[in-house]
């Protein structure tokens, strides 16, 4: 394992962090294997949220005897002291830590939105109240809009970024978002590097991220393999062959232009509880013929599935891609029927 500088906290964190949101679709005895997996390969730095349902019960459940072998990152998307303070004290809980080494306010979309949490009543200012408490360290933004992380990184409030950066998503504006956190000792911290599982290539696909001044790439893992394939990569060297690079193109080629990176923000919004990501990958997969009878028998044994969609329209509000999520499900589970 290879580690580099998270920014101006001088953490010396994994270059290749743990994603701990897919926890929550595994039981208690998956996610201790897979955690700790990643714990015995190296991996230093854990990111969850309040948001991610179960996913940090499950941390807290698998690793909190371990709690000095890693640096352990949270989120936020309250706005406001009082739920602040509520959402704090379970994560701490669930977490079963005293403190928390980078606490995050998540979700920060829109140029209203970062103008909030730097206002005078904005969740900044309760942060900074709390780490004077020495229950946090460090204080961290996470969106998906790279302008108006730019912004906030320019504020130089913030120790951390968390933005989206891919070989799909690659936009001049995340470039220059993450070239300004190298230039400034602002960690930069890459959430969906696969995309939601979409680059089926991983180790490229990381490899390619490793090129970039990243502080740390923090892919999504939800078994033993996963964890041994992602960081296999992190002590080596991250050139590209062609056929690397081909295989990459190739996945980019073949990609609808709606399609889900399951970073799950839709599920705790869905009053039906619909695994919206799970069903639209499985749908996504299930065009290859060697992968559609496994995965229409796995979608039958849902209890809930697209058929419980009362079309509320409650998911579409917490899309940062703003795809159509109830015509998506309709049309996997006519895929998957």
């Amino acid at each position: 394992m290879k580690y580099r500088k998270l920014g101006r906290t001088d953490l010396k964190v994994s270059c290749i962090g743990f994603g701990a949101l897919p926890l929550s679709g595994l039981n208690e005895e998956e996610a201790r294997a897979v955690v700790n997996t990643a714990l015995d390969r190296g991996v230093n730095f854990i990111d969850t949220a309040r948001g991610y349902r179960e996913s940090e019960e499950l941390l807290g459940k698998a690793v909190a005897e371990r709690r000095d072998e890693f640096y352990l990152a949270t989120k936020t998307k309250a706005r406001r002291e009082k739920q602040i303070m509520e959402e704090l004290e379970t994560s701490l809980g669930n977490l079963k830590t005293e403190t928390i080494d980078l606490y995050q306010i998540h979700y920060v979309n829109t140029d209203s939105e970062l103008e909030d949490i730097l206002s005078d009543q904005g969740a900044l200012k309760v942060l900074k109240k709390i780490r004077e408490k020495g229950i946090i360290e460090f204080i961290g933004i996470t969106g998906h809009n790279p302008a108006v992380l730019l912004d906030a990184a320019k504020t130089g409030e913030f120790d951390t970024v968390q933005g989206a950066f891919s070989y799909i998503e690659k936009p001049q504006g995340a470039i220059d978002l993450i070239s300004y956190c190298s230039s400034n000792d602002i960690g930069f911290i890459d959430q969906k590097p696969l995309a939601g599982g979409a680059l089926i290539h991983a180790a490229s696909a990381l490899k390619w991220i490793l090129q970039h001044p990243v502080s740390t790439v923090i892919p999504g893992m939800v078994s033993k393999e996963q964890v041994m394939e992602n960081t296999g990569i992190a002590d080596g060297e991250y050139t590209l062959s062609e056929r690397e690079k081909e295989e990459l193109d190739d996945v980019v080629r073949g990609l609808d232009k709606d399609f889900c990176r399951r970073c799950y923000y839709c599920h705790p919004a869905c009053p039906e509880k619909i695994r919206i990501g799970v069903i639209l990958e499985f749908a996504g997969k299930a065009r290859f013929p060697e992968n559609h009878d496994v995965l229409s028998r796995w979608y039958g044994g849902f209890e809930v599935n697209a058929l419980n969609c009362t079309e509320c329209g409650l998911c579409l509000a917490e899309c940062p891609y703003e795809l159509p999520i109830i015509d998506m499900l309709k049309k996997a589970h006519a895929i998957l029927k």
